[in-house]
C-alpha cells in the first residue's frame, strides 16, 4: 500500500475510534420500568420451626419438629 492510503486509512480509524468513546460515554437515557408485584410474591417462603439443638432423646437419624 501507498503511504497515502495508509494515512488515509489511519485518520479513517482514529475518527472512528474516537466517535465510539464519545458515544460510549455520553450519558444513557432515564428509563423506568414499573414491574407489578402480586401480594403472594411478597410473602416469605414457607419455614417451619424446627428446634435449634437436638433434644436428649434423639438420635442422630431422627428429624425433630
Amino acid at each position: 500500500m501507498s503511504r497515502r492510503i495508509r494515512v488515509l486509512l489511519g485518520i479513517i480509524i482514529l475518527a472512528l475510534s474516537i466517535s465510539l468513546l464519545i458515544w460510549g460515554f455520553a450519558p444513557t437515557r432515564k428509563e423506568t420500568r414499573v414491574q407489578p408485584i402480586a401480594p403472594s410474591d411478597l410473602q416469605l417462603p414457607f419455614h417451619f420451626d424446627a428446634p435449634l439443638a437436638p433434644s436428649a432423646s434423639s438420635t442422630p437419624f431422627e428429624v425433630v419438629l
